[in-house]
């Protein structure tokens, strides 16, 4: 395994869910960790029926630090630009270069399954934004810092294409995702920065407990990843001495696990959905 003593990520969107799991992954191995959302008090947020959801940057952060990383927690509204120039000025301030940006952050209802999707408030549009837009932009911001660091991860949290379970807008933000990242690979393979799309398979968040409980047993019966899954996931692309081999390609978490050999919880590793779900589009596709 590489040295990460000095190694450095910025992952939006990681009040809970996904991006906290990545974020504590990267933390256990002594990374300095921004964890960047909106959410600054926990229970601010609700689920379907005005549940409050558990969460927040600063409890991510902490809980990074407590395991062994450096983590800071960065409040930034992700559908302003100038928010976003912001936390990356903060990064080259404060670490000088970064290694890994984690583009995960979304703007999620919980309707979006709603049909047709015509019926349901046409903010659900939103996805597009703080979910396709801000992504392109933070990367942005991010190249020079990426390119400084001489070896470097980009990341784009995408899902399924053909799952069809949420909104069109979030499908659609989801496929920008998958072509930003090929897209992004034509220009930063020369500079050493793999950028790739990664397909989580559904994932156990706090929104999920609230709705589900916390029964491991209920969750795996329904072949459900932990949200750190991910994050060993990740951890193992950046050990990987061919890491940019990967690079432009949208990949399946369960899939690279399998590859890797990383597992989940004890006896459990996820499956890929590839056969249920879809593949990605050729082009992009490892396979």
């Amino acid at each position: 395994m590489e040295d990460t003593k000095d190694l450095v990520a910025v992952i939006m969107g990681a009040s809970r869910g996904l991006g906290k799991g990545i974020a504590l992954e990267l933390g256990q191995r002594g990374a300095t960790v921004y964890i960047v959302g909106r959410t600054t008090v926990s229970g601010s947020q609700v689920s379907a029926g005005g549940r409050p959801v558990p969460g927040s940057i600063h409890e991510t952060a902490a809980e990074v630090t407590a395991v062994g990383g450096h983590g800071i927690a960065v409040a930034c509204d992700l559908s302003k630009d100038d928010d976003i120039r912001a936390l990356f000025e903060r990064v080259r301030e404060e670490s000088g270069y970064l290694n890994i940006l984690v583009n995960n952050a979304a703007s999620m209802h919980d309707e979006m399954g709603k049909r047709p999707f015509w019926e349901a408030p046409a903010n659900f549009a939103d996805i597009i934004n703080v979910g396709l837009r801000c992504h392109h932009v933070a990367t942005y911001y991010a190249a020079p810092l990426l390119i400084e660091s001489g070896r470097g991860l980009i990341v784009n949290i995408s899902f399924y294409g053909n799952a069809k379970i949420h909104d069109p807008a979030y499908y659609a933000a989801k496929a920008g995702l998958d072509q930003l990242a090929a897209s992004y690979a034509d220009e930063f393979t020369p500079l050493n920065i793999a950028a790739v799309s990664l397909w989580p398979g559904f994932v156990r968040t706090e929104r999920g407990e609230e709705v589900l409980g916390d029964s491991k047993e209920v969750f795996e019966g329904m072949g459900m990843e932990s949200p750190r899954y991910g994050g060993r996931v990740l951890n193992a692309v950046w050990d990987d001495p061919d890491m940019m081999t990967l690079t432009g390609k949208t990949l399946i978490a369960a899939e690279l696990g399998e590859r890797y050999g990383v597992s989940d919880l004890p006896g459990f590793d996820p499956k890929s959905l590839r056969e249920v779900y879809g593949s990605p589009h050729p082009r992009l596709d490892l396979d």
